[in-house]
């Protein structure tokens, strides 16, 4: 049976819990840290359902004294987290100057983007050599989308700090992936859908999202080798960002226009 820990942020639902649901099945040991406690327990006992056993401790990303706090609960556990894995995010459907305050723009940024950076620092110190590292982006990290301004931004700036702490892990003997989802069936997904302004709706169309744990599954899947970095799931993204590697900027920017949809105004 395999003893190794992971710690996954946002592991109450999504694609965080179907991660704990994948590891949890190889063995390893599982703590859980989200916001909300009846999700968390409603999590645990899901798992518990599919004789997967795990522990949870409530933690909001954006504050340092419940990382810190969870930092000590991990401690009496375990000396070393084996697999790390920071999901913790929320999606805000909203054209830039529709947001009510400049604070209500930075909470976005603060739990997408400061969180995973908090979290990185405060549990970094419990990776050792062997450890794995995976940070939960967004194919809205690789391109920019009305309506999603802020959290394009904060997806972006997930896959970058991934690529630029990944290099400080490296001499550690520590690998880090970013994974960038497209459209995955989870109920932020389903309530990112259903605040979508009518305008979004009608020029985009239906969307189709895949399962959460086929994501998960096929994002672990690739969570190795030593100079490996981004995953992209699905392959639509993926020929995309191909295409936009080898395409003029102009082309990339006429194609995505033609994609995405703009506001009526």
């Amino acid at each position: 049976m395999n003893s190794k820990l992971a710690v996954i942020t946002g592991g109450s639902s999504g694609i965080g819990l179907a991660m704990a649901e994948v590891l949890g099945s190889q063995g390893y040991r599982l703590i859980l840290l989200a916001r909300n406690e009846d999700k968390l327990q409603n999590a645990v006992e899901s798992l518990a359902q599919k004789n997967i056993r795990a522990q949870y401790v409530i933690v909001d990303v954006t504050k340092e004294q419940d990382l810190f706090r969870a930092k000590e609960k991990i401690i009496q556990q375990s000396e070393r987290i084996d697999f790390l894995i920071l999901s913790a995010g929320i999606v805000t459907v909203r054209l830039l100057q529709e947001y009510k305050s400049i604070s209500e723009m930075k909470s976005d940024v603060e739990v997408d983007l400061l969180g995973v950076m908090q979290s990185a620092y405060v549990f970094g110190p419990l990776l050792q050599a062997g450890s794995k590292v995976l940070l939960i982006s967004s194919a809205l990290g690789l391109f920019g989308m009305a309506g999603y301004t802020a959290y394009s931004a904060a997806k972006a700036g997930v896959l970058n700090f991934g690529d630029a702490w990944r290099r400080e892990l490296l001499p550690r003997g520590i690998n880090l992936y970013v994974a960038t989802p497209a459209d995955v069936d989870t109920p932020q997904y389903r309530g990112e859908m259903a605040s979508q302004p009518d305008w979004m709706k009608n020029q985009q169309g239906p969307r189709k999202s895949q399962p959460a744990i086929n994501v998960a599954r096929k994002i672990l899947r690739r969570c190795n080798g030593k100079y490996r970095f981004l995953i992209i799931p699905s392959s639509d993204v993926k020929l995309l960002v191909f295409l936009f590697r080898i395409l003029p900027i102009s082309w990339r920017n006429f194609i995505l226009d033609r994609i995405f949809p703009t506001p009526n105004f």
